[in-house]
């Protein structure tokens, strides 16, 4: 079976060699997986569990106890079809207790997770489109929310039964894995139904026909990209718009695209959801910052999971992360026409370090590890008490003010 084919990736995953999973079900297969990877641990005279994924690397995430375990049960409750699954994880405390880097490091690691072969993410492609003939130049259209080969098999036809039947014909795969495949479906998006639907059409639904339209390829991993893990960060409030999350019409398509009611005519990928769509993590920065209508699109994707445009739908499946201080957070509570965000949110209070034994790391990260030298290149000498009394002194600043 050719390489690129939907058969060869149906039989990848039978075969156990590619994975057919969503968002969250990867990222708790990435933190549990390996038990010796999860620790039972004593802080502060409480048994908790320490995730060593987060604790890897030369600049890893300090402290944290309870947040992590936080964040863990919330996205191992999702995995498993719990309500969790259609909220985002919001983690609000004061500037500089590490929330950011909370954030990039697990989307910094959860790259490194899909980058391994056996975790890679794959999407389809479209081509040949100019066999069809409403698409001007254009030949190669690729699934613009980078939408799972297996969400494809799932909606080849019509007819559910008969896509059931196609799984089990061509893709070898029993009852009981169809019905477990069948728990991560969702619809095609609006654009990828609309091609496949044409393409039905002009192959008279002749099935390997419409597989020559068809190709199976990998999703970039690029951070640069913003695949599979992006960040949007609340911009100046007059010229931000939900342009910048869902996308908006792109004028270059409709040059090229004869069919006005084409779904295809939207740019997704304009938008910051779309690029994390196929089983990735959106990261938005101070969501509370932004302004009440860009509150209100996050509240629309978080409840349904769908990128919504012009009555057009796309299903995203993504994990939505997002930070926001305190100050923020409150004037937003202080708004009780706001409530409907604030539910569909997981809040996770972020505390400021207090143990100065892990404060050392955190101040060692500060002082940089590099030996220190004057402006004339003369070695300085660094006392060793120093980062003992830093950690010390910063920690002493973080607790309450007594008068006694």
């Amino acid at each position: 079976m050719e390489a690129g084919s939907l058969g060869h990736h149906m039989n990848e995953v039978r075969s156990g060699r590619r994975k057919f999973e969503n968002a969250f079900q990867a990222i708790a297969r990435m933190i549990l997986e390996d038990d010796r990877m999860v620790e039972k641990v004593l802080v502060h005279g409480k048994s908790t569990y320490d995730f060593k994924i987060f604790r890897q690397g030369k600049k890893h995430v300090v402290g944290m106890f309870d947040e992590i375990n936080s964040f863990v049960s919330y996205v191992k409750d999702a995995a498993e079809g719990g309500s969790s699954g259609e909220m985002a994880f919001v983690l609000v405390g004061e500037p500089g207790n590490g929330k950011t880097f909370f954030v990039e490091f697990l989307c910094s690691a959860y790259r490194r997770f899909l980058a391994k072969p056996e975790n890679r993410r794959y999407t389809f492609n479209f081509i040949n489109l100019d066999r069809i003939g409403t698409y001007g130049k254009i030949k190669t259209i690729q699934s613009q929310t980078f939408e799972d080969p297996m969400i494809l098999a799932m909606n080849l036809f019509e007819d559910a039964e008969e896509n059931k039947r196609y799984l089990s014909e061509y893709g070898g795969f029993t009852d009981t894995e169809i019905d477990h495949l069948y728990r991560n479906y969702r619809p095609l998006g609006a654009c990828s139904d609309y091609i496949l639907a044409e393409i039905r059409e002009f192959t008279d639904g002749n099935l390997s026909q419409m597989m020559d339209f068809i190709r199976i390829v990998p999703v970039p991993l690029s951070e640069t990209l913003g695949t599979l893990t992006g960040k949007y960060s609340a911009k100046d409030k007059i010229t931000s718009s939900a342009v910048d999350l869902l996308g908006e019409e792109s004028i270059q398509r409709l040059l090229h695209i004869t069919d006005p009611n084409n779904p295809y005519r939207f740019d997704l990928r304009r938008g910051a959801l779309a690029r994390v769509a196929g089983g990735g993590i959106h990261f938005c920065d101070e969501i509370f910052k932004n302004k009440k209508d860009l509150v209100q699109v996050y509240l629309g994707v978080i409840q349904n999971r769908n990128i919504e445009i012009d009555g057009f739908k796309w299903p995203i499946d993504t994990l939505i992360i997002a930070t926001s201080n305190n100050s923020e957070f409150n004037r937003f509570l202080a708004e009780k026409e706001e409530a409907p965000i604030v539910d569909r949110c997981r809040i996770c209070y972020v505390a400021h370090n207090t143990d100065y034994k892990l404060q050392k790391e955190l101040t060692s990260y500060a002082i940089g590890s590099e030996a220190k030298t004057t402006l004339t290149k003369e070695k300085l000498h660094q006392d060793p008490n120093l980062n003992y009394a830093a950690s010390v002194a910063v920690v002493l600043t973080r607790l309450p003010r007594s008068e006694k």
